[in-house]
């Protein structure tokens, strides 16, 4: 189980700094066709004559190779639009998708279309949840595997690995994998790309297995003079000729060196806005940017030559820059492992595919997880579901959604790395919650429960046959079932067609010594206006003075609890206040002996409200019965509020879980009837 984020519980923050050496570890699979070389390190710079020493020995004529160039600023439909002149000839021999950066905006993934998190992105398959890289300030370190770790992992103490970049926001990010050996060579070319090309020409030719060229001149022209005075054209252009020579030298490394199998790959880290700037914002443009590749895409993932999206759900279907790595690791033929893949992205390669476009939401209560993705592909097995590499669900070829809610743990943050494997094939998806622990109902609400409706089911019956609740007019039934605040129904009741009494078979509650109302409520509150209306009510509710009792809405979502004895003798317990259009619960206690009442509004937004062991200094108790006719629900014990209340406002109202207890409740136990979040009836009333 992932570690709680709060002080004290740090267990998931350890899981993601170990997370590299968990990954690594786990790598079986072997990268074919590396020979030997020296290994030393070297970082070098542009000024330096010799910018690959020590020179690697020729690897073995075998296996796979790989060839990932970058290029800032070159957006997709700037980069489509040339090829349409015939101004990339090179690229234009690639197949040339759009693809998505910036992680998805509103959620834990989403991440700034700036160089560095998209380059991150890139390089670790991974969104700035995982990797670590909000910004371009250099301020963070990667904290994912990038794919020269996972290569290296996989492969020959020999094999060779090198980076070229002209982006000042590469070397930073890069330094720690050379310095741990998984990078034999790193050139920072300080925006230098004919230095990026001659570096990066030399590591295919002295027979490297992975090179990474990185260049950022159609940026900088963007940048200084947008896309329309030719110099973005001419910089796009140098980077095709660049292309091109690294593409000859990769067709003559494979002539000299037959059983070499060359994938190679060209993207951008992100798209620009319309005056060729980069920007926070995570607009369509900002977000949009492109795979070109050598090898055959999966149609059912990528399609080659497609229009640029115009909208987010466009986006939202393409590849995403997190394919990258696991392209290149299908490629290696490095198998990836579900119980320990963090990868966010899947390879666009391959025959088969898993799910895409992985969400997660966190239920209204914060003690669920629900995962949603889409499947491009049939499937005729099942779609297996990990938390932190434990199954834990296993679902039939069409499900598109998933709901996790089997936790056991104290309340506070988490991480859990949900993976989804369908067709054989592992997505991740690192999902985060505030977790709240529910708590359970208090057995002793069974203890003097006397009236209770669970109003799930029409006809409304009382599981203590005490009571009976219905419409005042047969033929009028202005009640109809909602979804309640659990998982079953509830009465969505609308005075406009009518109100509903509810009658006590037995001994009238109010005449108890001591007794509590209590139930879930929901309002627009359009109702609530300086005259009220009657949520509750067992009097003629034309003066609060008149004997009864009577829980109101008014103005502003305010509740109000009032007890009256007649001749204008009255109680009030006023200002509290609900939610509109969330379930709150209402409680009224009176100690009718001691002459003390209480009154509670719990909120999901506001909380707890309370006044408590308030004097019933006015009101004689022993007239609390009201009208002795029964109770109206949205309207008095009279069926005519409104009709006596010039001003005052018909409408709907929503009541669940209605009960009513001959003694006094404790807000300890009415607390358990909102934390945990399941209605009365659990306890078998």
């Amino acid at each position: 189980m992932a570690g709680n984020l709060a002080p004290g519980r740090l267990a998931g923050m350890a899981r993601g700094r170990v997370l590299a050496g968990t990954v690594i570890a786990t790598l079986a699979a072997t990268l074919a066709g590396c020979g030997g070389g020296d290994d030393t390190a070297t970082t070098v710079s542009p000024n330096d004559t010799n910018t690959a020493r020590p020179s690697p020995a020729p690897d073995r004529p075998s296996g796979p190779r790989v060839l990932l160039v970058g290029v800032d600023g070159a957006t997709y439909a700037q980069v489509q639009g040339a090829i349409l002149r015939r101004e990339l000839p090179n690229l234009a021999s690639l197949n040339l998708v759009p693809s998505a950066t910036g992680g998805m905006p509103g959620t834990i993934t989403a991440q700034p279309p700036l160089d560095a998190p998209s380059w991150a992105s890139v390089l670790t398959g991974a969104w700035a949840n995982r990797h670590g890289i909000e910004d371009d300030t250099g301020s963070a370190t990667l904290q994912a595997p990038t794919l020269f770790r996972y290569l290296r992992a996989a492969g020959k103490p020999g094999l060779q690995q090198g980076a070229s970049t002209s982006s000042p926001t590469l070397p930073g990010l890069l330094k720690a994998e050379q310095q741990a050996g998984m990078l034999d060579t790193l050139v920072d070319c300080a925006g230098v790309d004919s230095c990026v090309t001659q570096n990066a020409l030399q590591q295919v030719r002295s027979g490297y297995g992975v090179v990474f060229a990185q260049y950022s001149a159609p940026a900088q022209a963007a940048q200084d003079s947008g896309f329309g005075n030719g110099a973005y054209a001419t910089a796009l252009s140098a980077i095709d000729k660049a292309l091109g020579e690294l593409l000859a030298a990769v067709a003559a490394r494979r002539q000299g060196q037959a059983g070499e199998d060359w994938l190679v790959m060209v993207t951008t880290s992100h798209g620009l806005d319309a005056t060729g700037a980069t920007t926070t914002v995570p607009t369509v443009e900002n977000r949009t940017a492109f795979l070109a590749t050598n090898k055959t895409l999966n149609s059912a993932l990528a399609k080659s030559g497609a229009a640029a999206p115009d909208t987010p759900a466009d986006l939202s279907a393409l590849p995403t820059e997190a394919d990258i790595v696991p392209t290149v690791l299908a490629h290696a033929g490095v198998a990836i492992d579900p119980a320990t893949t963090r990868l966010d992205g899947s390879a666009l390669t391959t025959a088969t595919a898993g799910v895409r476009a992985i969400g997660a939401t966190i239920g209204q209560y914060n003690d669920t997880i629900t995962l949603t993705w889409q499947n491009p592909t049939a499937a005729t097995g099942v779609t297996r579901v990990l938390r932190d590499g434990v199954e834990i669900a296993t679902l039939g070829p069409d499900v598109r959604q998933f709901t996790d809610k089997a936790f056991n743990m104290a309340t506070g943050m988490y991480q859990f790395n949900y993976t989804l494997v369908r067709n054989n094939v592992p997505v991740s998806y690192l999902a985060q919650i505030h977790y709240v622990k529910p708590v359970t109902l208090a057995p002793t609400l069974l203890n003097g429960l006397a009236t209770y409706f669970s109003l799930d089911s029409k006809p409304f019956t009382d599981a203590k046959n005490a009571a009976t609740l219905g419409p005042w007019v047969a033929s009028l039934d202005g009640g109809t079932l909602a979804a309640d605040n659990f998982s079953g129904q509830s009465l969505q009741l609308d005075s406009r067609v009518d109100s509903y009494k509810l009658v006590q078979n037995a001994a009238d509650i109010a005449q108890s010594p001591q007794f509590t109302i209590g139930f879930w409520f929901r309002t627009d509150c359009t109702q609530g206006n300086g005259t009220g209306e009657p949520i509750l009510s067992n009097k003629n509710y034309i003066s609060g003075g008149n004997p009864g009792i009577a829980i109101a809405l008014f103005g502003s979502c305010e509740i109000r609890f009032n007890l009256g004895s007649g001749g204008g003798k009255r109680d009030d317990i006023n200002g509290m206040k609900v939610s509109a259009n969330q379930w709150a619960y209402l409680a009224l206690s009176v100690d009718a002996a001691a002459k003390r009442f209480s009154a509670y509004v719990i909120d999901p937004v506001l909380g707890v409200q309370k006044t408590e062991n308030k004097a019933i200094a006015n009101t004689d108790v022993t007239k609390l019965a009201g009208l002795g006719t029964g109770w109206g629900v949205n309207d008095d014990a009279t069926h005519n509020y409104v009709g006596n209340n010039p001003g005052s406002l018909k409408g709907v109202m929503g009541f669940n879980d209605l009960a009513m207890w001959t003694r006094v409740l404790s807000l300890d136990e009415l607390n358990t009837i909102t934390g945990a979040r399941q209605p009365l009836s659990t306890l078998n009333p």
